[in-house]
C-alpha cells in the first residue's frame, strides 16, 4: 500500500499545471452547487420535518366572492368568531389538537430600566403553540392553560440574552407597554430559520417573544400581521389593528392563524373529520349571508407548503440548476484533463508494465491518484462554498437594508453539516465514475507499442 501511495503521489506531482487545473476546474463546480445546494435545502425544512405531513394550517374563507387567493401563503386567518367555533368543535377532541396564534410586536423593557430597551417581533399563542413547534426550552417551561389571561411571557433565547444577560430570568419581571409580565420560560428559537406559524416564511426574524392569547386580547396587544378584512370592514381594518379590540371580536377581518396537528395513529380519520366539520360550518354559516366564496376553506399541509416554498425560491432554483449544469462540463474537462495527462504519460506506465507491473497494479494507482485528487478537490469545494455563503449572507443583509435579524439571516447561509457530507460523497462518486474510462484507457496501454524505438 505504502509504494502504492507513492506512486499515485508522484503521478499527482508530474505535470503538476493539469493536476491543478483538474482541482480547480472540479472544485469552482462543486463550489456553486454547495452554495446553491445548501441555500435551497435550507429553506425548504424545519426543525418539525418529521411530523410536517400531519400539520396543516386551518382556514375559513369569510372572504368577499371575488377575493383572490393567489397561493397558499395568502390563505386567510380566522376571524375571532370562527376560532372560537373551532376551538370548542375540537376542545375534547384527542387526536386533533388545535392551535391559535396571531402576530404581534412591543417594545421590551426592564422595570428598572437597566438595560437598552428591545423591539421585540412576537406572538400571541396559546399553550398549544409550543407544542406545534416543538420548541427547545433552556428554562422553565409554557404557561398552564388556566394561565390564558395571566400576564406572563416566554422569552426567546435571544432576548433573554439581550435583557438579563442569557441568566435564568424565571420569576423575573418585564415591562410591555407600561405593564409588567413574569417570565415562565426562556425558549431557543436559533434552528427555525422561517416563520412559518404565521404563514409568511420569513427568514429576516422570529418569535423573541410569546404571550397568551387571552393576555394579548385583554391588553389590545395589536395585530401587525396578515389581516385581510371583507370589503364592507376594510376602512376600520386600521383601527381594529391597534384600537378596537372587542369591534375586532365580531368583526369580518381574520387575524388568527389555526394550526392542526393530527395524530399519527388516526391521521386518515382525524384529517376526514376536520374537513367534514370545516364543510359544514361553512354551509351553515352560508345560510347567514357568510362564505359566499366558492373556495369556502382551506386544509394546507405544513409539509406542502415547505415543497412549495423551495418552489418559490425563483432564481435560486435557476442558480442551482446552472450549478448542475456547471459542474456536469466540470466533470467532463476532467475526463478530457485526464486523458490528456495519461497519453503525456504513457511511456511511464508502459514502463512499469515491462517491469512487471500487470493491469490490475496500474488500475489501483491510477484509482488512488484521482481519490486524492478528488478530496483536494472537494476540501477546497467545502472551503470556497463557506465563502460563497458569507457572501451570500452579506448580499441577503443588503437586500433587507440591514434591518432583519443578522442572526437568523445567518442561519439561513451557514453550511448544513449532513447536507454537506452527503454532497460531499455525491460528488467523490460522480468523480470516480467520470474518471474511470481515462483509467482504464490507461491500464490497457500496449507497452511494446511505447517503448519501441
Amino acid at each position: 500500500m505504502k509504494d502504492l501511495m507513492q506512486l499515485a503521489w508522484r503521478g499527482l506531482k508530474q505535470k503538476r499545471k493539469l493536476t491543478l487545473l483538474m482541482v480547480l476546474n472540479l472544485a469552482i463546480g462543486i463550489t456553486l452547487l454547495l452554495t446553491m445546494g445548501t441555500i435551497v435545502t435550507r429553506s425548504g425544512h424545519s426543525p418539525i420535518d418529521q411530523r410536517a405531513d400531519r400539520v396543516y394550517h386551518v382556514s375559513l374563507n369569510f372572504m368577499d366572492p371575488e377575493f383572490d387567493r393567489r397561493s397558499e401563503f395568502r390563505s386567510p386567518p380566522l376571524t375571532y368568531r370562527d376560532a372560537g367555533a373551532l376551538a370548542e368543535a375540537f376542545s375534547a377532541n384527542d387526536t386533533t389538537r388545535i392551535s391559535f396564534n396571531y402576530t404581534t410586536s412591543f417594545v421590551l423593557d426592564l422595570p428598572d430600566n437597566s438595560v437598552r430597551p428591545v423591539t421585540a417581533e412576537a406572538s400571541a399563542a396559546d399553550p398549544q403553540y409550543f407544542d406545534l413547534l416543538q420548541v427547545p426550552f433552556i428554562y422553565g417551561a409554557p404557561w398552564r392553560e388556566d394561565m390564558q389571561d395571566a400576564a406572563v411571557i416566554v422569552l426567546d433565547k435571544k432576548a433573554n440574552d439581550l435583557l438579563f444577560g442569557g441568566a435564568n430570568s424565571i420569576g423575573k419581571q418585564v415591562v410591555i407597554n407600561n405593564r409588567q409580565l413574569e417570565v415562565v420560560g426562556v425558549m431557543d428559537m436559533s434552528a427555525y430559520l422561517r416563520r412559518f406559524q404565521n404563514m409568511r416564511f420569513q427568514a429576516r426574524a422570529n418569535d423573541m417573544a410569546v404571550v397568551p392569547l387571552g393576555y394579548a386580547h385583554a391588553n389590545n396587544l395589536p395585530r401587525t400581521g396578515y389581516m385581510p378584512c371583507r370589503t364592507k370592514e376594510e376602512a376600520a381594518r386600521t383601527r381594529y389593528r391597534r384600537e378596537d379590540v372587542q369591534g375586532l371580536k365580531s368583526a369580518e377581518c381574520g387575524y388568527l392563524h389555526a394550526w392542526a396537528v393530527l395524530d399519527p395513529m388516526q391521521h386518515d380519520n382525524s384529517h376526514a373529520e376536520l374537513i367534514l366539520w370545516m364543510r359544514n360550518y361553512t354551509q351553515q354559516q352560508a345560510s347567514q349571508g357568510r362564505f359566499g366564496h366558492s373556495e369556502s376553506y382551506y386544509l394546507t399541509q405544513l409539509a406542502s407548503l415547505n415543497d412549495r416554498m423551495s418552489d418559490n425560491l425563483y432564481w435560486e432554483q435557476i442558480y442551482l440548476k446552472f450549478a448542475y449544469l456547471l459542474f456536469a462540463i466540470c466533470l467532463i474537462n476532467t475526463i478530457g484533463i485526464l486523458l490528456a495527462k495519461n497519453q503525456s504519460r504513457a511511456k511511464l506506465v508502459s514502463l512499469y508494465r515491462a517491469l512487471g507491473a500487470n493491469k490490475l497494479y496500474i488500475l489501483k494507482v491510477q484509482l488512488l491518484e484521482l481519490s486524492m485528487l478528488s478530496g483536494a478537490a472537494i476540501a477546497l469545494g467545502l472551503l470556497l462554498a463557506q465563502f460563497g455563503l458569507v457572501a451570500m449572507f452579506h448580499l441577503a443583509l443588503y437586500q433587507a437594508d440591514y434591518l432583519a435579524d443578522a442572526e437568523q439571516v445567518r442561519r439561513m447561509y451557514s453550511m448544513d453539516t449532513l447536507f454537506a457530507l452527503q454532497a460531499a460523497v455525491g460528488i467523490f462518486v460522480a468523480i470516480f465514475a467520470a474518471g474511470l474510462y481515462p483509467i482504464i484507457k490507461a491500464s490497457r496501454i500496449a507497452p511494446a507499442a511505447q517503448l519501441r524505438g
